[in-house]
């Protein structure tokens, strides 16, 4: 008998440094059982010096190669909100922007402000002095008009018809200092006919098709109270200005870099919004932030090793199996018919991502091999809306901002005061809450105005009576929109069945 060989397993075999072979791995053929298949990946790396479409590379150049900017150097490539400047929050709907100065403006603009503060004081203070001289020159004058009043009817000279023309006047001036802010309610409600509701029940039957008309038809109306709900609505506009670091690809040409001046400050950047209360988002360049940098994806080379073929510009046909021949329905040998067009060989089909190149595209950089990177400046207008319904009956609240009524107030200024002296109480509490909610909740944003809104939508309470059994409808807005929860015909006898 022979000697017996002893082989060691192929997993305890030990190999000094990385596997390489000593002539380039082709590719073309399967390898031979017994051995180790180079890593693709590393292969074409190590021959070509590309960079793979797959792999895991950063979405952003890192912060380290970013030019230090000025006034930005929190500026990160995720959105970073730049609260206004003091003394910019609280003016609105002024001049948008201020100029860039050093430290000696910004105490001058300290002061500046600092005067204007105590002149506005003075004037509110000689404003109130005005206004409680004239009071008191009002009273005085109506104590003087009271005394010849009464002077003149102790003397007999003053008719019946005067003095009821003296009181309905005193009444009017009472009325109309309780309600305030020029505030004046319409003293008739719409009235709703029983002709009309019925119609309007009837509209609302026919939209559904499982809902019986009997009941809309026969129903006994017994009473029509009419009422009416406010809508109150505040609004203020405000100004949000984010930075972040933003790139594009580079094709070549000037850059608007810090050679050409210092970068403006956020809220330095002139910038209006298109219609005041209206949404709007304006990206915008900062100037003289711009610099070209090596593209941080393909590292300068413009394009990727492709993915699909792993640079090599083919595949392997599926079709032959790689091997270039077929067969046809009679059994004879022939030429593949997928592959024998490939520019590869046989056996090899054209890589259609790529287009038999090897390399794809870099989309960061657009295959220029280089990016601009800049400072981006996104400008947000927001109309932020809050509202208070005040609906005394059972009918959801939501129904009355859906539908239209008669505005009896609205103001709109840069900053607005409080509605008080409403005829509702509710209402002027809501607005006073309200507002100091508004003046507080955006510490990071530039308030620029303000407006509220009161309507008054008619409510239209019906109540009835069919087959021993009273419900009540309400319709409201002028729309004469219908809400019949209690509607005592509501499914047909198919819908009960199924």
């Amino acid at each position: 008998m022979g000697r017996k060989k002893v082989y060691l397993p192929p997993d305890t075999v030990e190999l000094e440094g990385e596997f390489s072979p000593s002539a380039p791995f082709s590719t073309g053929t399967i390898p031979r059982h017994g051995n180790k298949p180079p890593n693709k990946s590393n292969h074409f790396l190590r021959h070509s010096g590309g960079v793979q479409e797959d792999d895991v590379t950063p979405s952003a150049p890192p912060l380290d190669l970013m030019d230090q900017v000025s006034g930005y150097e929190s500026t990160s490539f995720d959105a970073v909100c730049v609260p206004p400047p003091p003394g910019m929050k609280r003016k609105g709907g002024g001049a948008m922007a201020r100029e860039a100065g050093g430290e000696e403006e910004e105490a001058e603009e300290e002061e500046v402000e600092e005067e204007a503060a105590a002149e506005d004081e003075e004037e509110a203070a000689a404003t109130a002095a005005a206004a409680a001289a004239a009071e008191d020159k009002e009273d005085e004058e109506d104590e003087e008009e009271e005394e010849e009043r009464e002077e003149r009817e102790e003397e007999g000279l003053v008719g019946q018809k005067e003095r009821a023309e003296g009181e309905e006047r005193d009444e009017e001036e009472e009325e109309s200092s309780t309600r305030g802010g020029g505030v004046v309610l319409a003293d008739t409600l719409p009235v709703v006919s029983e002709q009309e509701a019925r119609t309007a029940l009837l509209n609302l039957v026919a939209e559904h098709c499982c809902w019986g008309k009997a009941a809309a038809r026969n129903m006994n109306i017994t009473k029509i109270a009419s009422t009416s709900a406010f809508h109150y609505e505040m609004q203020t506009f405000t100004e949000k200005r984010e930075t972040s670091w933003a790139f594009m690809p580079h094709s070549g040409g000037e850059i608007d870099g810090p050679r050409y001046g210092t970068a403006p400050r956020p809220w330095d950047i002139v910038a209006e919004p298109t219609d005041i209360f209206r949404n709007e988002i304006k990206v915008l360049q900062v100037p003289h932030t711009a610099s070209v940098k090596q593209c941080h994806r393909c590292r300068g080379a413009g394009s990727l090793l492709c993915q699909e073929c792993h640079g090599k510009g083919w595949t392997r046909c599926l079709s032959c199996h790689g091997d270039g021949w077929g067969s046809d329905s009679a059994g004879n040998k022939e030429r593949c018919f997928f592959c024998q067009s490939s520019t590869h060989g046989r056996g090899r089909q054209d890589c259609l991502k790529c287009n038999a190149k090897g390399r794809v595209a870099c989309p960061p950089c657009d295959s220029y091999g280089q990016i601009r990177c800049y400072i981006s400046l996104t400008i947000s207008w927001k109309a932020n809306t809050s509202e208070h319904i005040v609906e005394k009956s059972s009918l959801p609240a939501d129904l009355i901002r859906q539908v239209s009524g008669q505005v009896v107030y609205e103001e709109e200024g840069a900053r607005i005061a409080p509605l008080l002296h409403f005829p509702d109480p509710t209402i002027s509490l809501a607005s006073a809450q309200l507002l100091l909610n508004h003046n507080r909740q955006w510490p990071d944003k530039k308030m620029l105005a303000q407006r509220q809104q009161v309507r008054m939508v008619p409510v239209t309470e019906i109540l009835y009576t069919w087959k021993r059994r009273s419900g009540r409808f309400y319709l409201y807005g002028y729309e004469n929109k219908v809400h019949a929860p209690e509607y005592p015909q509501t499914c047909c006898w198919g819908c009960s069945i199924l």
